[in-house]
């Protein structure tokens, strides 16, 4: 019987690697874009090394740790991108980084942890050290850029069109409760909970490049007529 694993992964990095062209030819070269293209560019690579390694059972933990290393500067890289939307300009942004540097950092010297458990069509579940303290850095700036996302949105003075942080929003909203509401129900799907995020980001993938495409001088300024 011929390996399907992983195909679902291979599809979704496929509609990604179209994102990614479009953005690349159609959406203006502004610095929020920028960091747009860089977080569907993360989601692309974390899609494909899942497909890779499932698909052709290369089990190997230095992979597992790669396509974490991959996925993990997704939610601080987009905590950034709402910093950079509300204008914020100061080098501390940077920091917001520091706490996956360092955990990433530690997981160089438990390489031999990193494992994937179980591969089929849709998911991948994977065995990691500190998976509880991973669960809480990985997961505390999504909730800031909701809660910054919402306070942006109500604020009646807000330059940027609305509708942008609104899509932008929604994006994240549906890609995080939803999977939140399955592992909280069935607990012990746990194992397979970033296989299930990732997949579910490609909404966020789909979102950002919406909200990259009405991200432009032109609309900004019609918007503020």
């Amino acid at each position: 019987m011929e390996n399907y694993a992983g195909i679902i992964s291979l599809f979704i990095a496929c509609i990604e690697i179209v994102l990614l062209i479009n953005l690349f030819i159609f959406a203006e070269k502004n610095r929020e874009n920028k960091i747009i293209f860089g977080l569907v560019t993360l989601l692309f690579g974390y899609q494909f090394m899942e497909f890779f390694m499932c698909y052709t059972e290369s089990y190997s933990y230095i992979l597992v740790y790669l396509s974490f290393l991959i996925i993990s500067f997704l939610p601080p890289l987009m905590l950034y991108l709402v910093l950079t939307v509300n204008q914020v300009k100061n080098k501390l942004m940077l920091l917001i980084f520091v706490p996956i540097v360092i955990l990433l950092s530690y997981y160089l010297f438990v390489l031999d942890s990193f494992e994937i458990t179980n591969c089929t069509v849709l998911f991948a579940a994977y065995e990691m050290p500190l998976g509880d303290l991973y669960g809480v850095v990985y997961y505390f700036p999504v909730l800031v850029s909701i809660y910054l996302l919402s306070k942006m949105i109500a604020n009646p003075i807000y330059k940027v069109n609305k509708i942008n942080l609104i899509i932008m929003l929604v994006g994240i909203l549906l890609t995080f409760v939803p999977v939140a509401l399955i592992i909280a129900i069935f607990p012990v799907l746990i194992d397979y909970v970033e296989s299930f995020f990732c997949k579910a980001a490609s909404i966020i993938a789909l979102t950002f490049t919406l909200y990259a495409m009405r991200n432009n001088s032109k609309i900004k300024e019609d918007s503020n007529e």
